[in-house]
């Protein structure tokens, strides 16, 4: 077995890699602009119209993050694959359905 990966896994594993981030971006944005907004409301006396307004840019922030990362590892596939594409000849008429009824 050789100790270098091939091409094709290196790609898959910096895919993976970069994947695994979205979660963490999606709440950190979350997080932070919650906590940014209570520190102005606390500090201007507006409770909780910062709070709610900030809360929302950093969902809009935490989408956006998810959207780029997303589209950044979709960019790195080879064209014409894309990974949620089902397998070359499966079509959906090929099924057994038998069981369904229970």
């Amino acid at each position: 077995m050789s100790p270098f990966l091939t091409k094709s896994a290196g790609e898959a594993l910096r895919t993976a890699g970069a994947l695994s981030t979205v979660g963490l971006a999606f709440v950190l944005a979350l997080v932070i602009g919650f906590w940014f907004g209570s520190v102005l409301d606390r500090w201007l006396g507006t409770k909780p119209i910062l709070t709610i307004a900030f809360f929302f840019l950093g969902l809009a922030a935490g989408i956006l993050n998810v959207y780029r990362i997303v589209s950044q590892a979709y960019q790195s596939q080879p064209a014409g694959r894309s990974p949620a594409a089902p397998p070359a000849g499966a079509d959906p008429d090929d099924r057994d359905l038998t069981d369904d009824d229970a």
